[in-house]
């Protein structure tokens, strides 16, 4: 055995590391006229339609998906519908690229496709995603905290470990922050890589964070590659189309804000009046059981110091006055389930009031500063390992289980209607 003197073994090490950090974080930015970052969301109903959105090299030419019913899963099938995608270009910080996204329409409820994307030429491998059931009454999805990181192996571990031990989830939630750097390309790429497996199979639902809206310099800009990446449906005020949504899967109603308005200030002035208007005419249109609003930053955080009293004072006397079930948020990367709450009053049964979580973390960034609050119910500061949330919803009962990566059970709550 070959003896190394200790300098050696330290430098050894530190190459080491820098080796495996490359090969995780310093994903190839190449893009070629194969087409990857195949991505599920949803512009429109769920139980029919499925937008479907990828990447390739420049070209003005848009890609193509070929879909049918899923019967033989070893081969694609002959003679399958043919849809030709929408092609927009996005110039980034590590050039040039086509974003090429398409929405099939017409499909059957509960029913599982096969399906791939190309330009005719260069085709992706063959994946699958099914369609909401009609009228669902039963189903489960997934809610992570934020993912930015310094190297997305951990999200990536996060969430194909979330999703291996939820094969039945219907899509999954990222509450924002879902890059560190949201103008520097290299961080999508490394996400969207990172999401391989699980994005492509169930749709992803995405919130903006504050970081979205960071370029490289670290001044602030709107979200555009979050916009061009992740399509959503165009049903949010003018001006914040991509950005705030709402959609409806079985009998809940998903409401989807933006909650950065000092970072988009300059380009948005108007944002939290536009917001406030929005919200409540799209609650009031609603009639599902469940409402669920999903925004960044926390309405009721556990920063030390108070904050975002603007949002405060413009969504919950909105959330109040409709009832929502549940507010899930983000940004101080610790989980905390609130009392129920209406009007900043605690009380004990959830019929009373709005639960508010604080997601956790999906990444590698933790925030020791973080305290519990007199609202929370159950606080716990992920410093050790990353979490998620499952979310079951039963007809009137919705369940929600709260997991380290690890698989060690943090939290479990009941809803009852």
């Amino acid at each position: 055995m070959i003896a190394f003197p200790k300098s050696s073994k330290l430098i050894l090490t530190v190459f080491v590391f820098i080796v495996v950090l490359a090969a995780v974080f310093l994903t190839p930015l190449e893009v070629s006229a194969e087409p990857d970052h195949v991505t599920l969301t949803w512009t429109d109903n769920p139980q029919n339609t499925q937008t479907i959105t990828w990447r390739t090299e420049c070209s003005p030419t848009p890609g193509l998906v070929q879909y049918d019913e899923a019967i033989n899963d070893r081969v694609f099938p002959q003679g399958a519908l043919v849809v030709t995608a929408h092609v927009q270009g996005l110039a980034t910080d590590a050039g040039k690229m086509s974003i090429h996204s398409a929405t099939l329409k017409g499909l059957k409820a509960g029913t599982r496709y096969v399906y791939r994307v190309g330009d005719g030429q260069y085709w992706s491998r063959q994946y699958y995603f099914t369609t909401a059931a009609n009228k669902a009454q039963s189903f489960k999805f997934l809610v992570f905290g934020d993912s930015q990181s310094i190297s997305y192996s951990k999200w990536r571990s996060t969430l194909h470990s979330a999703y291996q031990a939820n094969r039945d989830a219907a899509f999954f939630i990222n509450v924002g922050d879902l890059v560190d750097v949201g103008q520097k390309y290299s961080e999508w790429n490394a996400w969207l890589n990172a999401s391989r497996g699980v994005i492509d199979t169930i749709p992803v639902v995405p919130v903006v964070g504050n970081h979205e809206t960071y370029t490289p310099e670290r001044i602030f800009s709107m979200p555009t590659f979050f916009t061009a990446q992740l399509k959503v449906p165009a049903n949010g005020p003018e001006g914040l189309e991509g950005q705030v949504y709402s959609f409806e899967y079985g009998n809940i109603h998903f409401s989807v804000l933006d909650s950065q308005i000092g970072e988009e200030r300059e380009f948005a002035p108007d944002m939290l009046e536009k917001q406030k208007n929005w919200l409540d005419n799209d609650l009031k249109a609603s009639d599902k059981l469940w409402k669920i609003l999903l925004i960044h930053r926390p309405l009721y955080h556990n920063r030390p110091q108070d904050s975002d009293t603007d949002l405060r004072e413009a969504f919950i006397p909105l959330i109040d006055k409709y009832k929502v079930d549940i507010v899930f948020s983000g940004h101080d990367h610790v989980y905390a389930r609130s009392y129920p709450l209406r009007g900043g009053v605690m009380f004990g049964d959830p019929s009373m009031g709005t639960i508010y979580i604080a997601s956790g973390r999906s990444g590698t960034k933790t925030y020791k500063s973080a305290i519990a609050k007199e609202y929370n119910k159950v606080f716990h500061n992920p410093v050790d390992e990353p979490n998620y949330i499952t979310v079951e919803v039963n007809g009137s009962t919705l369940q929600a289980k709260v997991f380290k990566q690890s698989g060690v059970l943090i939290d479990e709550w009941v809803i009852s209607k």
